[in-house]
């Protein structure tokens, strides 16, 4: 696994903010014939305000892993991870999160899905329906909004799981090969 950064600020990180921190992060797994199989090992890094970075590496590296613990959707083994000094132990509302698969709720519309983590986060709806609906209208899909997710396409569900990480507006935005669903012209746009 890599990391690949590009900054918005000065490259001098005294300069900058801390965001996010990962100490000596640790994950593994029991398979069942009850070896354990290590998927991070000792991962430290800083992440700064205004900051891109982008974790490379092949299939079966653990980027989703660490991606996943820092969402707070995954337990850690051991080590610490923080979001502006305080421990990710669980879901938090400044995080955002897009996996690789939409996972859209299938009894709720476009623009329900789009507020659910709005509800979640005990957050005024009626204050994020005008933002959702922004959302929607710049991933192209204001007139889907009261469509089902099995109404879509898996792109068009992804552009959902996208609006739906960004409706709050969160501190930090977690990427899971977002755009692996959607076209070439549609990920163009999406970029």
């Amino acid at each position: 696994m890599q990391l690949a950064r590009n900054s918005t600020r000065s490259t001098d990180s005294s300069a900058r903010s801390r965001l996010a921190s990962i100490r000596h992060l640790q994950k593994g797994y029991a398979s069942r014939d009850g070896h354990e199989i290590i998927a991070l090992s000792d991962i430290s890094l800083d992440i700064f305000e205004g900051e891109l970075l982008c974790i490379i590496g092949p299939s079966g590296c653990g980027k989703s892993t660490l991606l996943h613990i820092m969402a707070g959707v995954l337990d850690r083994s051991s080590g610490e991870v923080d979001l502006r000094g305080k421990p990710i132990d669980g879901p938090r509302k400044e995080i955002g999160t897009v996996f690789q698969e939409p996972l859209l709720l299938p009894w709720r519309t476009v623009l329900d899905n789009v507020l659910l983590p709005i509800e979640v986060h005990r957050l005024p709806v009626e204050r994020f329906r005008s933002r959702a609906l922004e959302l929607l209208d710049s991933t192209g899909l204001t007139s889907f909004a009261n469509k089902y997710p099995q109404e879509l396409s898996g792109g068009m569900q992804q552009r959902v799981a996208i609006a739906r990480a960004l409706v709050h507006d969160p501190a930090i935005l977690l990427m899971d090969e977002p755009f692996g669903a959607l076209d070439a012209m549609t990920r163009e746009q999406m970029n």
